[in-house]
């Protein structure tokens, strides 16, 4: 970790005073039936800067855990194979340069994916659970490829993005890349403002057998304290059909407390009638000032199937921005 700090730090000498350096530490405190346990869950690393009038860049590392395959450890007793899940790693999440032309802002390297933005911040607390998209594995929140993004209307932003398809954690496998299209009418960060928004996502990606379609609806709506959220997501591959709904609230009781709730409907194939699952969060949110945020929620997860019994756990997570 200390290595990924030094490295950046003479970057950040290297380009100039105007790098702004910042992070984002989220971990938390888990209490359930079969566990009890301090989670670290993930630290960002973010260098952004302006290197002309026309091209921005920026650069974020990402710490956490990984359940990607296992690895060869040798301890006393020979060696070991154990799950990567057991480790701290980290990633490159994005290398990104933004370059505006007359025509359309254009962004490539390793950028952030266009799938599940605006629908993130119309839930507004990444550091408490992932969108439902990211949550339920519909797309990877960034990618290596290429981007154009337009503003057709002060309240019309469209998009457009070729990527590899793996995500930014994977190496590309095939020769097939995602193709990935978003329209959002509104106001696109409900979480700092008031206003309302509505959009359209629609992603492609081939491969050898069936291409994956994925479709997202979503809107949201703020105003005096009150956030509303909801999105369906469908994910298509040859005959498998998924589905999301996720709908969310929060009111602002006062200026550092908020109340929420989330609601996800999700079903991993459409054409069984007892393989889906919901999944519902309730709490407090506690605005600490100088970066750091507490909300201890409560989270209960039911399935269709009358033999498997709903799981409940309560939570205490924190944010600390800097």
């Amino acid at each position: 970790m200390k290595y990924i700090v030094i490295i950046l730090s003479i970057f950040a000498m290297a380009i100039g005073a105007d790098t702004k350096i910042s992070g984002t530490t989220y971990f938390d405190y888990t209490s359930g039936d079969e566990k009890s346990e301090f989670n670290f869950k993930r630290q960002y690393i973010s260098f952004s800067g302006k290197a002309s009038e026309n091209i921005n860049y920026k650069i974020v590392f990402d710490v956490g855990t990984t359940n990607e395959g296992t690895v060869l450890v040798v301890t006393g007793d020979g060696p070991e194979e154990i799950s990567e899940d057991t480790r701290l790693v980290a990633f490159l999440k994005k290398a990104q340069i933004d370059y505006k032309t007359s025509f359309a802002n254009i962004s490539m390297g390793v950028i952030g994916t266009n799938t599940y933005g605006v629908q993130e911040k119309n839930w507004g607390y990444r550091f408490i659970e992932k969108s439902s998209m990211d949550l339920y594995g519909f797309s990877s929140t960034a990618d290596i490829g290429i981007g154009f993004s337009r503003s057709l209307t002060d309240d019309l932003n469209m998009s457009l993005q070729m990527v590899n398809g793996e995500g930014y954690k994977s190496p590309q496998t095939d020769k097939y890349h995602k193709i990935s299209f978003n329209a959002t009418y509104g106001e696109a960060k409900l979480h700092k403002n008031d206003g309302y928004n509505a959009g359209f996502v629609y992603s492609t990606e081939d491969s050898d057998d069936d291409p994956t379609n994925v479709i997202s609806l979503f809107g949201g709506f703020a105003t005096k304290g009150l956030r509303l959220g909801i999105e369906n997501d469908t994910e298509t591959t040859g005959d498998l059909n998924k589905s999301i709904t996720s709908i969310s609230a929060n009111y602002g009781i006062k200026d550092n407390m908020d109340v929420f709730m989330r609601y996800d409907m999700y079903d991993p194939n459409t054409d069984d009638d007892e393989d889906g699952s919901s999944y519902m969060i309730t709490g407090v949110v506690f605005n600490c000032g100088n970066g750091l945020s507490m909300a201890p929620n409560m989270r209960t997860k039911s399935y269709e199937d009358a033999n498997t019994d709903s799981e409940t756990e309560y939570k205490l997570n924190i944010q600390y921005k800097f």
